[in-house]
Order: C-alpha cells, then structure tokens, then sequence
C-alpha cells in the first residue's frame, strides 16, 4: 500500500501542474488503505489522518503536522538536512503526535497495568495455605449468598401499567410496548440465570450437588472478581465490569425496566441499560412514522443536546425520545454553551446531561447534517470499540451516530481525538 501510493503521488506531482490534494486524499486513504478496511470508522480515522499532511497549508513554512512544536513540514533545502531534521525527532512519541490527548497516555497505561494485573491473577494458586483468614470457599459461599439475596423477582407483564402495552386503533401494541417486552423477557432470563446459579453453586461448595465444570468456573471467577461465564453472553448483554460494578450495574438495569414496567413509559430512557438499543431507536421511529404517515425508512434522529443534568426532570418531546447515561471519551462538554470541547487534564470520561434524540424526516436531515458546526460521534455499548455483525445486521458493539455541538470547524480534529461515547464505563 506504501509503495502504490508513493508511486502515486510521484505520477500526479509529475503529471499535473498543481497538487491535486483532493484526489491524493481520496485515493490513498479510501482506496490503497481503506479498500481493505471494513468498518467505516476506521476508513474516516485513515482520511483525518492522511488530511493533516496533504493539504495545501503544507506548503507554508510556519505549518505544524501537530500541536508540538517539534513537528513540521522542513523547509526547501537537500537531502542531507531533511535527513538532519528527522534525527533531530523526539525519540519517546507523545500521543499528540498522532491527534489524541495527552490524555491518551493515561488510558495506555491503565489498560497495560489491567493485563499485567490479570497475568498476576491467573497464576495465583486457588487453595488457601493455612493461616486465620477465610478459606477460599468461604469466601464463596458469603459472596455467593449475599447476591442471592439482592437478586431482584422476575417481572410480570400482569403488573404492567396501562401506558406501557397501550394498544393501537388497530388492536396492536404500541412500538415501544413491544420493545419494552421483549427486553423484560431478556431480563427475566438473565435473573432467573443468576438465582439459579447461586444456587446451585451454594448447594455445590457444601457438597448436596456434584460440582460441574461450569459451576468451577464460576467458583472461580468469584474468586478473583470476575464475571462468570454463565451470566455472560448471550444470555447477558455486552459489559467489562469488574464483578461487584457488573451486578450493581444489573440490578439498575432490571429496575429501570421495572419501573417503566409499572409506571408506564418515562420521560427519558436509559438507553444504555437496553441489551438493543437499536431497537429502541427503531420503535420510536416507528412510534413517529405512524403519527406522520411518514415512511420509517424516510426518517432518521437528529441529536439536541440539553442543559438537564437530572433526568427526571426532562419535558415530554413529540417527536421523538429524550436519552441519558452516557459518557463521552476523548474530549470534554461544556453544559452552558451545549457543545464539546478540549478535555481537563487526567479526566478521561465526562458524562453528557440528557440529550433530545429528534425525529426529523430525510430533508430536514439533509439541510441539518450541512451544518459544519457538528461532530458525527459514534455510540459504543462498550469502551472496546469493537464488534461483530449479528444476525440482525446491526454491530454487537457500535450503536449509531450522535451529532454533537462542536465548536471545531474541521471535525477530524475529534476524529484523530478518538472521540466516542460510550453506553458504560468499565470500573
């Protein structure tokens, strides 16, 4: 890929009179590289990349191919003092080299401590070897019976409040009554998961039952804080908490769900808490396409971040949902001015107040996404940024794009930042 695009520029700067910037960016970072790439994420990541050094401010002497004073475009002069320059290079790479924070360095660290910390971890014997503290299945068994007694009841449609399964004029449920079932149905298996389990792993540990490799497996990752395999995927929902953090965190999902269940549809959804939260963007399109007569596939969400810090306090929208419960990576927010701005030193998430997700219809879209003043910010279930299509077609992992106030007119500046928000945290 190197070679076809060096072979490339040296045709069109022979060939052509001016620079065809344009062409080089395109050719280069969607073709040579990114025709390979499959994610359109990293194909705009390799564009803001390139863009930085094939644009026509490289020319001027007093350009910086990044926010240190260290790089730049040498001035005209031979070969031998371009190479002089190189030498000159700072030898320990700052991540601003490459666009991101400094920020970033923290995050680097923090992941290779996590692994050295798991490689310590999973060659630590698993037996105690004497002494007055508590056996190993002691442990267990307290951990084990103190979630037992947090599991929440399995929810029941019976208890539903009119509003959740309100039915339509044609003798339906409404979209997001429908939506609302299906994750309580998911939920219901995940606890009805849990209970079992903790159970069985308390009858195991004092020998009623015989101990399975499932429920060893278990044993063990209590152990050491970890999520058991069996109240994983898919049965559970995409999540990188730590054991303790992941049940708190699952109980504040079922009650969320519950609540809705019994109260009928809030005014601002934890969209995080949902195993598809696709889903409920769908259902609320699909909510305002048959209020409109407007086709589904005609409409799209436009983002509207708000001042509202406490979610229960969000007015009631007609066109469209309030969301809340989410972070943002890789810059900061300004709640005053709306709108995104440089990160604090050492604060790597910040989480947004309630953001309007806005129904509008394909137009309006058009003529709104001309604004350059916007940020198109990807949504991650997870700080893995990653996944795999289902199914479904949809991403395990990516969920859609917000666009976010930004005060920055060239928006691969948040590109090459890594900006992101994300649905959880990992601690």
């Amino acid at each position: 890929d190197f070679q076809v695009s060096r072979e490339q520029v040296q045709m069109y700067l022979e060939s052509q009179a001016g620079v065809p910037w344009v062409t080089l960016n395109y050719i280069i970072a969607e073709v040579n590289y990114g025709g390979r790439v499959t994610d359109d994420k990293d194909v705009r990541l390799i564009s803001a990349f390139l863009h930085r050094y094939f644009n026509e401010e490289l020319l001027d002497d007093e350009y910086k191919l990044s926010p240190m004073e260290a790089y730049y475009a040498p001035k005209e002069g031979s070969l031998e003092e371009v190479r002089e320059y190189i030498r000159g290079l700072p030898m320990d790479e700052d991540p601003q080299v490459y666009g991101l924070h400094s920020n970033a360095q923290i995050t680097a660290q923090a992941q290779a401590a996590r692994q050295f910390l798991d490689t310590v971890i999973s060659v630590q014997p698993r037996m105690s070897s004497g002494g007055g503290g508590k056996k190993p299945e002691d442990l267990v068994t307290d951990m084990a019976a103190g979630f037992l007694e947090r599991v929440p009841e399995l929810m029941k449609k019976k208890d539903a409040h009119p509003e959740t399964y309100k039915k339509t004029p044609d003798g339906g449920i409404v979209s997001l009554g429908v939506f609302h079932s299906q994750e309580m149905d998911r939920f219901n298996a995940l606890v009805s998961r849990v209970k079992s389990t903790l159970v069985t792993l308390g009858q195991a540990i004092k020998g009623l039952v015989v101990m399975s490799a499932q429920l060893e497996e278990m044993y063990n990752s209590l152990l050491i804080q970890r999520v058991p395999p069996v109240w994983g995927e898919p049965v559970s929902y995409p999540c990188l908490k730590p054991l303790n953090s992941w049940f708190e965190d699952f109980l504040q999902r079922v009650e969320f769900v519950t609540l809705w269940l019994h109260d009928g549809p809030p005014r601002s959804y934890w969209v995080s808490c949902f195993y598809f939260p696709q889903g409920f963007m769908t259902c609320s399109k699909q909510v305002h396409a048959r209020k409109t007569k407007i086709p589904i596939d005609a409409l799209g969400f436009w983002t509207e971040p708000t001042e509202i810090a406490d979610y229960k306090q969000a007015p009631a929208q007609e066109a469209g949902q309030n969301v809340h419960g989410l972070f943002v990576q890789g810059c900061g927010w300004s709640v005053s001015r709306r709108e995104m701005e440089e990160s604090e030193k050492a604060v790597l998430f910040v989480q947004l107040p309630v953001i309007y997700m806005r129904v509008v219809d394909r137009e309006t879209m058009e003529k709104l996404t001309k604004d350059p003043g916007r940020y198109s910010c990807p949504l991650y279930k997870t700080s893995a940024r990653k996944g795999t299509l289902s199914t479904t077609g949809h991403s395990t992992n990516f969920v859609a794009y917000f666009q976010l106030p930004s005060v920055e007119q060239d928006q691969g500046h948040w590109v090459r930042r890594g900006v992101a928000l994300l649905c959880m945290l990992d601690d």
